[in-house]
């Protein structure tokens, strides 16, 4: 019994790791799914599996380092508060620029959230971009201090569901194709960037941060924050179906043959060839398709403008469709 409940609480850890949110030096990130339980818009927030792909580790920018080196020269000979202190803590943890990329597999149709929590005892500032946009303001992030960011407390936890377009308007995440992102920048489209700033404790009062409010549709409030780098101390980006080609469709295990069509996605090419929530797919190229993972490996072996032709059953017939795949 004992060696069961070993395994078991093993088989947890690994489930609780396989889930976990990204966490770098200085903030924790967690990409949350919205599941709607019917049409009152009811449902729950799920976290999605953010796969780690590549992380790197930097050296600090010479300006930058001149610049802490000279912060922490004064938090140690200057009468420090302790507001001042947990932002001087922070800078003290600073030996390293860490860069990370993981990839999402998205949830066509479904809105999102990220969900920000900041490990350090002082102030950070984070500049979120959704699609190469900053989701602060709706501008093109400039990548450096100038941008404007969510500002956190020390250890506070937000969510961030939105692109907050102006002081009391937002507008809501939704994992789509990128041909319906309302971004410019087509090369960052599908993607979710996070730069993080460490607060200078001396800094004079500027108005370029904001406060992480608790809901997205409460109006910002200004705070004063200054950075104590020019450049971000670390950053995290998500990557999600770009580079891939997709069919369009949320897909569902059947508990017998085929895969079970949940939503299609408007605008893409399963919606063109009249693929209808409820329908079965049983084949794809003459392969069978019993899984999601059956599906989603055939499509990765596949590139935008290639075709399949794919076995569909409905209650009323059983027919062929040939769809050509997009990006």
């Amino acid at each position: 019994m004992r060696r069961f409940m070993l395994v078991l609480l093993a088989g947890c850890l690994m489930f609780s790791v396989a889930l976990a949110a990204a966490t770098g030096q200085f903030v924790a990130v967690e990409v949350e799914a919205f599941e709607s339980w019917g049409i009152l818009h009811w449902g729950t927030w799920s976290p999605m599996d953010e796969r780690l792909v590549t992380t790197r580790v930097v050296q600090i920018p010479t300006e930058d380092a001149k610049d802490v080196s000279t912060i922490l020269d004064a938090c140690r000979t200057s009468d420090v508060g302790t507001k001042e202190q947990g932002s001087c803590n922070a800078l003290n943890r600073f030996f390293y620029v860490r860069q990370a990329e993981y990839v999402l597999d998205p949830l066509l149709g479904r809105p999102y959230r990220i969900q920000l929590r900041n490990l350090t005892s002082g102030y950070i500032g984070i500049v979120l971009a959704v699609d190469g946009l900053n989701t602060n303001g709706n501008a093109v992030i400039a990548s450096d201090s100038s941008d404007r960011k969510w500002i956190l407390r020390p250890f506070q936890s937000v969510a961030i569901s939105g692109w907050q377009v102006s002081s009391e308007e937002a507008l809501q995440f939704e994992f789509a194709t990128p041909s319906q992102s309302h971004s410019s920048l087509e090369d960052l489209r599908g993607s979710i960037q996070l730069a993080v700033y460490l607060a200078d404790p001396f800094g004079a009062e500027d108005r370029k941060g904001t406060d992480a409010g608790e809901m997205i549709d409460q109006p910002t409030v200004v705070i004063p924050f200054v950075s104590a780098t020019t450049n971000p101390v670390e950053t995290l980006t998500f990557d999600y179906s770009r580079h891939r080609v997709m069919l369009g469709i949320q897909c569902e295990n059947t508990d017998g043959v085929g895969i079970r069509i949940a939503a299609v996605v408007q605008g893409t090419a399963a919606q063109q060839a009249g693929l209808r929530s409820g329908d079965i797919i049983t084949y794809a190229n003459a392969l069978p398709i019993n899984t999601c993972a059956d599906m989603q490996a055939l499509l990765d072996s596949k590139s935008p403008g290639d075709r399949i032709v794919l076995k569909v059953h409905r209650p009323d017939r059983v027919f062929l469709v040939t769809i050509e795949l997009e990006e």
